[in-house]
């Protein structure tokens, strides 16, 4: 159950928790900070893919280049862990729904690594990336211990 779980949990923070804290100039309010969440950079490619329209390229591209197809790749291979994870309550698919999980958890990871480390080295600094990012992290690194205990048949 937990391999269902940790997987949906890792989508909801990607998508929903606050980021990085991104300071706006020459708007007509002046100087503001906007909040980025994982669904500025992926929003779009969601709605197409909800609307059937299966593509990563052109105006369903995500934002943000690298970061934004990193954080598209893990919130894709944690919806299909959480998919398999449900087909892996049969015994004789549980330890490929670990596999997979396992991988999802190592896809998170190095996601949030990668976007940590090139929006530290941005303007704003270290302290505008949120506690989000972080917690994402975390939920990657439990994904990833999830999948590797099930591996043991856990």
């Amino acid at each position: 159950m937990i391999r269902i779980i940790l997987p949906l949990a890792v989508i909801a923070v990607l998508l929903f928790a606050p980021m990085y804290n991104e300071t706006v100039t020459g708007s007509e309010f002046g100087k503001r900070t906007d909040t980025l969440t994982g669904y500025d950079y992926v929003g779009t490619t969601i709605d197409c893919w909800r609307n059937q329209d299966f593509s990563i390229t052109g105006k369903c591209e995500p934002q943000g280049d690298l970061k934004g197809k990193l954080i598209f790749g893990a919130v894709f291979i944690s919806a299909v862990a959480a998919v398999l994870g449900v087909l892996g309550l049969l015994p004789v698919i549980g330890r490929l729904t670990s596999a997979v999980t396992t991988l999802a958890g190592v896809v998170v990871i190095g996601a949030i690594g990668y976007y940590v480390l090139t929006q530290m080295g941005g303007d704003s600094g270290p302290q505008a990336v949120q506690w989000g990012t972080y917690l994402t992290g975390g939920v990657g690194l439990l994904t990833t211990i999830s999948g590797m205990a099930g591996m043991r048949g856990r």
